[in-house]
């Protein structure tokens, strides 16, 4: 084995172990002599990785990042999927995701990735901007955006759209709504918008996606 390949096996192996131990007792009750001893190398090898735990975390949290957009691309590079279809997987994904990451790694972990870490805001932010570059296309492309509205506009409309959990969950514990109806009424403001209006030759399409979601 040369020196390289044994330099990565070692790295690998303290991501890991710290894995493993931050599952099982949270980022803030593990420390640095628990990961190192774990992974069967002294702390001053450690070193020779990382700068810190603080950074370790860091490289765990942006592989966590990177699994997650890599199946959001997957589904939005489906040739087989909706935009509609793809924009919920998308809400549904991330939010599955953010909740399987607190239980695992503790609250720490969500507050790493949604705010105190510039590099890896830079990260998501790339790769959200990925994502949404591609199905605005999508939409482009099967003439369901006007062609009059920048893409930058239909970014910030279905940032609006998607940042809506809350005050679903706030109507629905008001007993205003149920979610179903809520949810299709959800999806027809954001096809046709408040005056119920769309290019007629995609309406009939698009009612026709809507009422598949239904089944």
């Amino acid at each position: 084995m040369n020196r390289e390949t044994k330099k990565a096996l070692t790295k690998q192996q303290l991501i890991a172990s710290a894995t493993a131990l931050f599952r099982e007792n949270g980022i803030h009750n593990t420390d640095l002599k628990s990961i190192t001893a774990d992974a069967g190398v002294s702390v001053v090898t450690f070193y020779k990785y990382f700068d810190s735990k603080d950074t370790l975390v860091r490289e765990i949290a942006n592989d966590e990042l990177n699994n997650l957009f890599d199946r959001i691309m997957a589904i939005a590079d489906s040739p087989d999927l909706t935009i509609l279809d793809k924009i919920k997987a998308f809400a549904t994904i991330t939010a599955t995701a953010q909740k399987k990451i607190a239980t695992t790694y503790g609250p720490e972990m969500i507050t790493l990735l949604e705010t105190d870490d510039a590099h890896i805001q830079a990260v998501a932010d790339t790769r959200r901007d990925d994502f949404f570059t591609t199905i605005i296309e999508q939409g482009r492309s099967e003439g369901f955006f006007n062609a009059d509205v920048s893409t930058a506009a239909i970014r910030v409309y279905i940032d609006m759209f998607m940042s809506y959990d809350r005050q679903k969950t706030i109507a629905l514990a008001q007993g205003e709504i149920d979610i179903k109806t809520i949810d299709q009424q959800l999806e027809q403001l954001f096809f046709y918008g408040l005056m119920g209006y769309i290019n007629v030759d995609k309406r009939a399409q698009l009612d026709q996606i809507r009422q598949q979601n239904r089944k």
